[in-house]
């Protein structure tokens, strides 16, 4: 049942007239996407082969280790229009997963599936609007760090959505105002994971802008979160956010983001007040290399379990790089940090760290081969959530 409703709304979101952002984490890269590069309607397949061995500190019923070779195939198409008035953009993504020795628990047989549309509109040089949609249906949690969403733990297949729309307005040559609401949600197939995981937020925001410069703008800025937990309501919360930033543009290639402030989180257990703080930098040079970097400093909702509360650092940094006009290079490295506390066990702690590198190159003009390695552990005071993990791939991708 998961897997349709997966599948539907996967479909809808290429038919609607939304947009797509993949960040569930970090606000502040909420409010723009990336239009400067036109792509023509683009159709892809691609095919992976490798394998995945996850290692868990400890036996448990409740944790499936894995150790097999798979395979993968799916089939992808994209578009971008960067129109001076309404751009946009949109992507959707399919694809099948097959462990040959299976997943204790799980099965063998695995669907991802991700839509993603963009858009923007100018209705004069004062106003304009924004939405940014994203959907995922999979079961890896590699971008978990950069969706907020996911734990770092292998939980099986898993449904993401997030929606993001804005208004901005300029009343004046310097001072402008932002509005917007974000959606965003999470349901997991397996029910002993959903009865702690499962739940939806609202985000609405506030902010105001006052640029000093040609590059740069001072912000402040009003949040306030409202999470419910479908299947166990003792854990909604809501928060209030007070914040102050900068926005500044170092080039037309490179820009940076960073918010600061206060986080006021209530729930039936209590209310506390901490630091809360996000930055995000991104950087690009034509189509040679793009680097995008953010972090965040705050309270989340992901593994609660019966804690009330988790707080910590998340950050992450990927680069692409287009050493030749055949030949590129990839790398990546995210880590979090989170305390788990107002539980009737004592505090959880535990660190993620995720790394990733791969090579491509391009045979010919619409075929492309790579290979990818990728490592993963999590460490704790609590050995049921430790554990190890390498993957490796070879794959190809045609484009036409």
């Amino acid at each position: 049942m998961r897997f349709k409703l997966a599948m539907l709304f996967l479909a809808v979101a290429v038919l609607s007239p939304v947009a797509l952002r993949a960040q569930g984490l970090v606000a502040i890269q909420n409010y723009s996407a990336d239009f400067k590069n036109e792509e023509p309607l683009t159709f892809s397949f691609n095919a992976t082969s490798g394998y995945d061995r996850l290692k868990y500190k400890v036996i448990s019923p409740t944790l499936s280790d894995i150790d097999s070779w798979y395979a993968q195939g799916g089939a992808g198409v994209s578009y971008t229009r960067p129109d001076q008035t309404t751009p946009f953009s949109f992507s959707l993504e399919s694809s099948v997963l097959q462990y040959v020795k299976g997943v204790p628990t799980y099965g063998s047989t695995f669907y991802n599936g991700r839509a993603s549309v963009n858009f923007e509109h100018q209705f004069s040089e004062r106003l304009k609007i924004s939405n940014n949609f994203y959907l995922t249906y999979g079961t890896n949690p590699t971008s978990a760090f950069g969706y907020g969403a996911t734990s770092a733990l292998w939980n099986g297949q898993f449904l993401y959505g997030y929606n993001n729309f804005n208004v901005s307005y300029a009343w004046s040559p310097r001072f402008s105002t932002t509005t917007s609401y974000t959606f965003d949600g999470i349901a997991y197939q397996d029910s002993l994971v959903a009865t702690s995981q499962d739940r939806y937020s609202h985000l609405v925001a506030q902010q105001f802008a006052y640029k000093i410069g040609k590059r740069t703008s001072l912000t402040a800025e009003y949040r306030y979160r409202l999470t419910d937990y479908t299947k166990s309501a003792f854990q909604n919360y809501h928060s209030h956010f007070a914040l102050a930033g900068v926005d500044h543009a170092w080039s037309e290639n490179m820009s940076t983001s960073v918010r600061a402030g206060a986080e006021l989180y209530e729930n039936a257990r209590g209310r506390q007040t901490k630091p809360y703080a996000e930055a995000a930098l991104n950087y690009a040079v034509a189509k040679q290399t793009q680097l995008r970097w953010f972090s965040m400093l705050g309270f989340n909702g992901a593994l609660l379990g019966n804690y009330s509360s988790s707080y910590g650092v998340n950050t992450g940094v990927q680069v692409n790089h287009q050493v030749t006009k055949r030949f590129s290079v990839n790398s990546g490295v995210s880590y979090a940090h989170s305390v788990l506390s107002g539980g009737t066990a004592p505090d959880q702690k535990q660190d993620s760290v995720f790394l990733n590198a791969g090579i491509g190159y391009q045979l010919m003009d619409n075929l492309n081969v790579n290979a990818n390695y990728s490592f993963s552990t999590q460490l704790s005071n609590n050995p049921l959530v430790e554990f190890n993990r390498n993957r490796v791939s070879l794959g190809a991708t045609a484009s036409f």
